[in-house]
Order: C-alpha cells, then sequence, then structure tokens
C-alpha cells in the first residue's frame, strides 16, 4: 500500500528521518518512526499507577508524622 504524504512540513520531516535513519524508503522512516512513539507511550506508566504511588506516598507520610515520639523537622 503506498503512502502518500500531502502536506509539506511532514515529507520534509519524514525525508529527515530517512536520512538520519538511513531508512531504504520514506515509509520505512515513517514507520519506524510511528514504531519507536508507540513503544514510548506503551512504557509510559498509566495515569491509574501514578496516582496510586502518589497516594501511597502521602500516606506513608503522613503515618510517620502522626507516629509516636516522632520530630517534625
Amino acid at each position: 500500500m503506498p503512502l502518500y504524504i500531502k502536506d509539506d512540513a511532514v515529507d520534509r520531516l519524514a525525508r529527515r528521518y530517512q536520512t538520519l535513519t538511513q531508512a531504504p524508503s520514506k515509509s520505512e522512516a515513517v514507520r519506524r518512526a510511528l514504531q519507536k512513539a508507540l513503544d514510548e507511550e506503551m512504557t509510559k506508566p498509566a495515569l491509574e499507577d501514578i496516582a496510586v504511588a502518589f497516594c501511597r506516598e502521602l500516606r506513608k507520610r503522613a503515618d510517620n508524622a502522626s507516629a509516636p515520639g516522632k520530630v517534625d523537622t
């Protein structure tokens, strides 16, 4: 299936990436760039995981602050 890029700026980006990565074609350069972007997105923690970690840290700090004999610094 052919890849048609109608936006000149996107075409320049694809050709530049093709040159930098030495991809054999513009389509391959776009495929590589998209795969890299997807891989990076997939390795990011989910917002839910970030929120849970944040809440756990707050709870831990609150528990430590309310512990008997604990002096605030």
